[in-house]
């Protein structure tokens, strides 16, 4: 049965919730600043072109992966910060125009998506604040100038690394920038103003350090999570395929367990070779043609995109692994296949298993599939020798 292409009722929810909340914060701030009338209709309007062009964004970065680690984990906790951030956008309008800590947002929202993204909604918060409750052109200009580097620097933040230099560095520019620019503005330094650029710093500074990676672990754990649920015994795709066959089952559920435990001696990820090992064959359930079907379907189910990949690596007919994952993956299946499929035809006295491993592993390493895949050598003959000592595969 081949899978049919549906629309993800999460990703189409948060969707809404976005539209909505970017006619609330436009509405908002066109209320506060008392508009007239032809002046809201330029800001629906305004408004409505950006939704046009940044739907359009989120369905291209969707489709190129740039931002569906999971369509329905990703777009909720997009919708949910885009929410926390208009409401951000709204509040600090009633701060000093040079003193709102514009970057804070768009820290926010890479963490969840990614820079070009991040900085789009960024831009048109910037824009809106501008025409509503700023006016100043030295404002915008700060404005965008701070989300510009926001996006720059919480694409840096992802590296655990760089974490407190990268911070530090959000509050040096959040509290300089402002300050210039307010002086270029008005040719004097106002009354409490380092107070406010201090302040605001301050809150980009805490936003930058701690509550980055907070919101990079949580997508990060509930990635894992939804790895583990979706090879749990009451999961209607284990279930389906109990029913389709047997054999297939137990293949699946033997290529899963070696290759977790594989990957945990090599420091892969565990649950991630888990899952692949499952649905490695999850093309051969549906149908020709097995990829296609395979990617389809599991996108239908919001896998994981990391999840997606392996399946359209299936033994590099169309593109080569390029995880060590998948490489591990594809590692195990071929060799359960062969034991399998020597086991059926030969007698077992006349064969060595270990022969019969190291020679399946080493022939598809001469063939170079794995060269892309980031698997080092040591650790493709730490998993050479694993395999070889695995009892299930005795």
């Amino acid at each position: 049965m081949k899978p049919k292409e549906t629309i993800n009722l999460y990703r189409v929810i948060s969707l809404l919730v976005i539209a909505l909340v970017t006619f609330g914060v436009m509405g908002g701030l066109c209320a506060k600043s008392h508009l007239y009338p032809d002046e809201w209709l330029s800001m629906f309007f305004l408004t409505l072109i950006f939704l046009l062009v940044c739907m359009f964004e989120l369905e291209y970065e969707r489709k190129q992966k740039g931002i569906s680690a999971n369509t329905q984990t990703t777009f909720i906790r997009l919708s949910v910060t885009y929410t926390v951030s208009g409401g951000l956008i709204y509040a600090i309008s009633y701060l000093p125009e040079f003193y709102r800590p514009v970057m804070i947002p768009v820290i926010l929202l890479t963490a969840v998506s990614n820079s070009m993204v991040a900085v789009s909604f960024g831009l048109f918060f910037d824009l809106v604040l501008a025409l509503t409750v700023g006016g100043s052109f030295y404002a915008l200009a700060a404005y965008m100038m701070l989300t510009m580097l926001a996006a720059v620097l919480a694409q840096a933040l992802k590296e655990k690394k760089y974490r407190m230099g990268v911070s530090l560095l959000t509050f040096f520019f959040s509290l300089m920038i402002p300050e210039l620019f307010s002086y270029l503005s008005t040719k004097e330094m106002q009354k409490y103003s380092l107070l406010y650029a201090f302040g605001t710093a301050f809150l980009t500074f805490l936003t930058a350090a701690f509550l980055f990676h907070r919101l990079l672990h949580e997508a990060d754990q509930e990635i894992e999570n939804h790895l583990l649920d979706i090879v749990s015994e009451d999961y209607s795709e284990v279930k389906a395929l109990k029913d389709f066959s047997m054999v297939e089952y137990r293949h699946a559920v033997k290529v899963s367990d070696i290759a977790c435990r594989c990957a945990k001696e090599v420091g892969y990820r565990a649950n991630l070779c888990l899952a692949g090992g499952f649905y490695y064959r999850m093309g051969r359930w549906i149908g020709e043609p097995y990829i296609k079907n395979a990617v389809n379907k599991a996108e239908s189910l919001c896998f994981p995109a990391e999840l997606i990949s392996i399946l359209a690596e299936y033994y590099g007919e169309e593109q080569l692994p390029s995880s060590p994952e998948s490489a591990l993956v594809h590692m195990v299946d071929a060799v359960v296949i062969r034991l399998e499929a020597m086991e059926q035809n030969v007698g077992q006295s006349v064969w060595n298993r270990d022969i019969v491993i190291y020679q399946t592993v080493n022939d598809f390493s001469s063939s170079e599939i794995y060269d892309h895949s980031g698997m080092s050598m040591n650790q493709f003959l730490k998993i050479r020798e694993f395999l070889a000592k695995e009892e299930l595969l005795r």
